[in-house]
Formats: structure tokens, sequence, C-alpha cells
């Protein structure tokens, strides 16, 4: 009787060699730094869309409530830190700080606080230093009376800006918000001013 002899098998160990690594390595960095710029512009176009959408957004609301309560509802620029009730700011001209909107019963020009919490219709608090919310003409308050109507005299502006030292994002991105005398709003390039824009 005759037995074979063991068959040896040497099996290679399977894996990654250092320079199949370095190389991978090197392929994801350069891939990486042409990708940065592109993912840069995304996330700024992205948050200067969201904070003009939301900004816009609370404008509408202030004013469809008015209408719909049949009274006056004010949106200002809030002062509120911490722990703070929200009041209205009687200095600055950045939007960005947060705003609120409250219902204004007695149509007050001079009302900086809702007279209950219940009154209270929103409050946004501030998003970061990275963008601007501007007004022109120093507007830090908006009231809103029983039609809708704003009483602004002439059309506001309010400029939407990102922080950038170069101001190529803000000739690509930003936006101006233009309100006019009804209230309604509409967004228009940075480099344009409301006046101007048709």
């Amino acid at each position: 009787m005759t037995t074979d002899a063991p068959v040896l098998i040497c099996r290679r160990s399977t894996g990654f060699t250092l320079i199949e690594l370095l190389v991978t390595l090197a392929l994801a960095a350069i891939l990486g730094s042409l990708a940065a710029p592109a993912v840069r512009d995304f996330i700024v176009r992205s948050k200067l869309t969201n904070l003009s959408a939301e900004f816009t957004g609370s404008v509408l609301k202030a004013r469809n409530e008015a209408v719909n309560r049949n009274t006056c509802v004010t949106m200002c620029m809030s002062s509120s830190a911490g722990d703070a009730a929200p009041a209205c700011t009687t200095t600055g001209t950045d939007w960005q700080v947060g705003w609120i909107a409250f219902l204004n019963p007695t149509c007050d020009s001079g009302a900086n606080s809702p007279t209950d919490s219940i009154n209270m219709l929103l409050a946004r608090p501030s998003m970061g230093s990275d963008f601007y919310l501007q007004t022109q003409n120093n507007r830090k308050k908006i009231t809103f009376n029983a039609r809708g109507v704003p009483g602004l005299g002439s059309a506001g502006q309010f400029n939407i800006i990102y922080q950038d030292v170069n101001n190529a994002l803000n000739d690509k991105y930003s936006v101006n918000i233009c309100m006019d005398g009804l209230g309604r709003t509409r967004a228009i390039p940075y480099s344009q001013t409301c006046a101007g824009y048709n």
C-alpha cells in the first residue's frame, strides 16, 4: 500500500503593500483638494439660500398673521441674549443677531416686546457670524397693520451676504431681499438695488 506524500501548499498572504497604500492615499488627497472648493461653494450657497428663505418666510408669517387675526404684528431685530425674554433691539443694522415677531393689538409703533408671552409668534436666534443680514435705511422694526401693509413709506432692502475676504462668493451667491410698500418680498442679485431693479 502506497501513501501519497503530503502536498504543501504555500499560500501567499493577501493584503495591500505599503506602496499601494501610499499611491491610494496620494490619489485621495489630490481628489480631495480638487473637490474642496466645490464643497465650500455648495455649503455657502446652501446657507445663504436657507437664510434668505427663513427671513422671507418670517416676513410672510408676520404679514399673514396680521391679516388673519385682523390686528397689527411687529417684526424686529432681537436683542435677547441667553435666557432673557426676547425683545426688539434699538442698535445695530444686522438682523443676523436674530429676530422676533409678536402680536401688537394696540398697533403701537414703539412696542419693543409682546405684552404677554402668548402674543409671541416666532423668535429666531442668531445663526453665528459667518453671514450678514443687513438692513438698508437703518430699518430695525416692521409693523404690519390688519391689511398686511408694513407702512414702510418706501421699499425696504435687506442684504444677505457671506463674510468673504475677496467677495468672490458674495458675487456668486449673495442676494438682496426687497420689500415693497405692501409687504411683498422678492430676492434680487446682490449687485443690484431694489430701487433700480425691474
